[in-house]
């Protein structure tokens, strides 16, 4: 993530979009040089290199009035709401349960993407039931997140969904970001502080009953 000394602007927002585990990667790594760390850690020989030093100095909290803005009692998913590609995007999960950021084939139509902007690596996805599902290909696209401009790979999966997006590790952890679902909102730093967005729960409800 390039945060330089200045904020980014926000980006010109077009349109806005209101309408699970699988990666090429292990941990961030193809699989060859993954299990090659896994093994150099199993016997005491990895080094400890952080990949990026994470600006800002404030620590990662959350409050008690926070959590009074949040209707309870509650167990949604956290569902926020992005500038991407120069459109605001809602219905974005925030699953840190997931290797992978996706997008879904409807909403890679709409941003108006075009076909031949895939890159065409095929990634299977394994279901809880072991049903096997080929991804449509990956693509980077740019997410604005509270003065923070990111370029995030995703993987394109042709399948309904009642959200838009999946934002999982890859973001999270570049970011630098601590989600809350208990207190509905995700925190990370920035040159200029600890920037927060918060969920929308009537968002993340109505996406739990499409799915039911």
């Amino acid at each position: 993530m390039d945060k330089a000394a200045a904020p980014v602007s926000p980006p010109r927002q077009d349109r806005v979009i209101h309408v699970i585990s699988g990666s090429s990667e292990i941990s961030g790594v193809s699989h060859a040089p993954a299990k090659k760390s896994t093994w150099n850690a199993k016997n005491g020989l990895e080094e400890t290199k952080p990949k990026r030093v994470l600006l800002g100095t404030d620590e990662i909290s959350f409050t008690a009035k926070e959590q009074e803005k949040v209707l309870t009692p509650h167990h949604d998913a956290l569902v926020i709401s992005l500038t991407v590609v120069n459109c605001l995007v809602k219905r974005i999960l925030v699953g840190n349960g997931s290797s992978s950021n996706f997008i879904f084939q409807a909403e890679y139509k709409d941003l108006g993407l075009e076909e031949d902007a895939l890159t065409r690596r095929i990634t299977p996805l394994i279901g809880f039931s072991g049903e096997v599902k080929q991804t449509a290909g990956e693509i980077t696209l740019p997410v604005y997140a509270e003065r923070v401009n990111m370029s995030i790979k995703f993987l394109v999966v042709d399948c309904d969904s009642s959200y838009n997006m999946i934002l999982g590790r890859p973001w999270i952890h570049g970011m630098g970001a601590v989600p809350s679902t208990l207190h509905q909102m995700v925190k990370f730093p920035t040159p200029w502080g600890i920037k927060a967005i918060r969920g929308d729960q009537e968002y993340s409800r109505s996406c739990y009953q499409t799915i039911l």
